[in-house]
């Protein structure tokens, strides 16, 4: 295996620990959803098959709404998303919303077997891992959107990449935060809800790569120095040279005679 193909495949299976999760739909994983279940090493064989037929047959239990402090839905939620998958195969485990505006709001599919519970974004695909506790009482405060009365806007996301032409799953979804990403801000298309809608968050990365030990409220994306390309570095040493030939005639000039 060459150098270039062996860098490639470590980085699309790196593991990083914590990341800034700044914009929903900014570079979604691009993967199969369901082979993604197997990267959960310490979920049981077992309860990975299961899991793994549901999101295949997309029988999922709820619709959930992602916001920047909590997740709600039918049961009581941990407010921790983590071991998000993202891109060419990475993952992230442990992932911070809080460069979320308040009013933010992205809708997950949920999938739970023996306990454990499998969050996938219905606008980016980054499989993620949940804590959920009991069902809510009657009357609590439910997800915003009613799956059993309002039609879905897109189809619930299982194998395969994503779609990227007209409706369904992934960041073809036309009132997505992924499709709204390629456009500027201004225009950017809001995500109806309920009886109003949401506005998609302000252009930045998906996933920022936080330092260890580090507050997400601190951090802001650094830009990336140009390198100089070949040509640069030619004119660079021309110049230098020129220089130093310039002084050598000099000093040669003001030797006494």
């Amino acid at each position: 295996m060459s150098l270039v193909a062996t860098i490639a495949l470590a980085a699309s299976s790196l593991t990083l620990p914590q990341c800034s999760w700044d914009r929903p739909g900014a570079n979604p994983f691009m993967g199969d959803l369901v082979a993604a279940v197997d990267r959960y090493k310490d979920i049981p064989a077992a309860t990975r098959a299961k899991l793994k037929a549901r999101m295949q047959e997309r029988r999922y239990d709820e619709i959930v709404d992602i916001r920047r402090d909590e997740i709600v839905g039918r049961y009581d939620y941990g407010a921790q998303i983590r071991d998000m998958h993202f891109g060419t195969g990475q993952v992230c485990q442990t992932v911070s919303r809080a460069k979320w505006k308040d009013t933010t709001l992205e809708r997950g599919l949920v999938y739970c077997e023996d306990g454990q519970c499998v969050l996938v974004p219905t606008v980016c695909r980054n499989v993620s891992r949940i804590t959920r506790g009991a069902l809510k009482a009657a009357g609590a405060p439910g997800p915003t959107t009613e799956e059993d009365t309002t039609p879905l806007m897109f189809d619930p996301p299982a194998a395969g990449v994503p779609q990227v032409e007209g409706g369904g799953a992934g960041n073809g979804d036309a009132g997505s935060f992924a499709r709204a990403s390629s456009l500027p801000t201004a225009s950017a298309t809001s995500v109806p809800v309920g009886g109003g809608s949401i506005s998609p968050p302000s252009p930045g990365p998906g996933l920022v790569i936080l330092p260890p030990n580090t507050s997400t409220s601190e951090v802001d994306p650094a830009p990336i120095p140009a390198v100089p390309e070949p040509s640069t570095w030619a004119l660079w040493a021309l110049g230098l040279l020129a220089l130093v030939i310039g002084q050598r005639g000099r000093l040669q000039q003001q030797r006494p005679r």
